[in-house]
């Protein structure tokens, strides 16, 4: 549902200094108290504002950074797709030497050629995989800044008609009411403190979706090291370039999501200094963050080599790693929404009880304070942003008799 249209600027006051502030306040009571509640409907707008912004300038530089990453490896894809054409047109005499006694050497080259350009087809279908993934998460925090965009636009106006009334109102001290002047300074005094806490909560409950959806993905990455290590020993059963391919799919996929997982981690420290840090991953020797894949995920003898082994475990020691963090952040998450909430209720008792020290001298009129808002629900836990689904085996074989191979 829409928020209400904020309120039209109150008619102004006739600058008369007989007039007592009593009258001033009987006189404006009700666009007083239609300002009160409109302002705390909005009051959560700014701080989740800023967070997304922050959020939206970090996707986008990710992105930025991934696309140039991206032009890279379509290079070297068309670059190993020219040499295995060049090698593919060359059956004829392939098998002419097959009959006359082919080398091992030849076929050597011939299969190395091959693994060489699906490595890295498979490399540039993950990396587009992910870029899809941050521009889908780019779109929808744009939808939601657009959203509080408008009710900060509105929260910022409705602060300046409040200050206007005030100010017409309670411009400078008020004699007739010193308790009203303790009660401004107790609200200035709830507001900062509010402003703080819920800030504190916006960036907790951000880092908290992050590492939720980092735990996923670290779980993704293990089911498919998992999936490489079970595949390893098709080979002792001739699976060849087959089943090497299937594994190194599996752990191109570990990769990307790794990668993400990096990028996810990265962005929830910078949102709350007390997580990590993490261990990094390496897979064949080589970092996540690298360009090349596993390399020599099984032996001679069908087993998983050391390598892919090693790499499992290490990607379940970070699974374990984020997976506590989650925990200890979601604490911390709570607690300070629970912060947040009680700073929400400390303001709205102080300016509470500002209005009915306003209006005591009234309060056969106005019938006590203003009525406020409940607080806007916040749905940052609730609702992660569901990243796509990566590619799969079958899509790389897809995208192979797409290219006529």
């Amino acid at each position: 549902m829409p928020p209400p249209p904020p309120p039209q600027p109150p008619p102004p006051i006739e600058a008369d200094s007989t007039m007592a502030t009593t009258e001033k306040i009987l006189q404006v009571a009700d666009q007083h108290c239609s300002l009160v509640s409109m302002i705390a409907d909005r009051e959560h707008a700014p701080f989740a504002l800023e967070s997304q912004q922050k959020y939206l300038r970090d996707l986008e530089s990710k992105l930025a950074e991934l696309k140039k990453e991206i032009a890279i490896l379509r290079r070297i894809t068309s670059k190993e797709r020219k040499e295995h054409q060049d090698l593919r047109d060359s059956i004829a005499r392939r098998y002419a030497h097959k009959i006359a006694g082919l080398s091992e050497k030849f076929v050597s080259k011939i299969e190395r050629e091959e693994r060489e350009f699906l490595e890295a087809l498979s490399n540039q279908r993950a990396a587009e995989d992910t870029e899809r993934y941050l521009e889908e998460a780019i779109a929808e925090t744009k939808l939601q800044l657009e959203s509080l965009t408008v009710y900060t636009n509105e929260y910022n106006e409705l602060k300046e008609q409040s200050t206007r009334l005030y100010k017409e109102v309670f411009d400078g001290p008020s004699p007739e009411f010193p308790e009203e002047d303790d009660w401004e300074i107790a609200v200035q005094n709830a507001e900062a403190f509010y402003a703080d806490s819920q800030s504190r909560f916006e960036l907790d409950a951000s880092a908290l979706h992050k590492l939720s959806i980092a735990a996923k993905k670290a779980t993704k990455a293990v089911t498919y090291c998992e999936a490489a290590v079970s595949g390893s020993g098709w080979d002792i059963f001739g699976g060849g370039v087959v089943a090497d391919l299937m594994e190194k799919d599996n752990m191109t996929k570990a990769k990307a999501s790794l990668a993400q997982v990096r990028i996810l981690l990265a962005q929830a420290i910078d949102l709350q200094s007390e997580i990590g840090p993490f261990e990094e991953v390496i897979i064949g020797g080589n970092q996540t963050s690298g360009g090349a894949v596993f390399d020599g995920p099984s032996n001679s003898e069908g087993t998983s080599s050391p390598k892919l082994v090693d790499t499992v475990a290490q990607v379940l020691v970070l699974e374990k790693q984020i997976q506590k963090e989650f925990r200890l952040q979601k604490a911390r998450a709570f607690e300070a929404k629970r912060t947040a909430e009680e700073a929400k209720h400390q303001l709205s008792d102080a300016r509470s009880e500002l209005e009915v020290v306003r209006k005591e001298v009234f309060e056969s009129v106005t019938g006590g304070p203003c009525a406020l808002p409940a607080p806007p629900p916040y749905e940052g836990l609730e609702s992660p942003i569901r990243p796509p689904v990566l590619s799969t085996y079958a899509a790389l074989v897809e995208g192979l008799e797409a290219a006529g191979l």
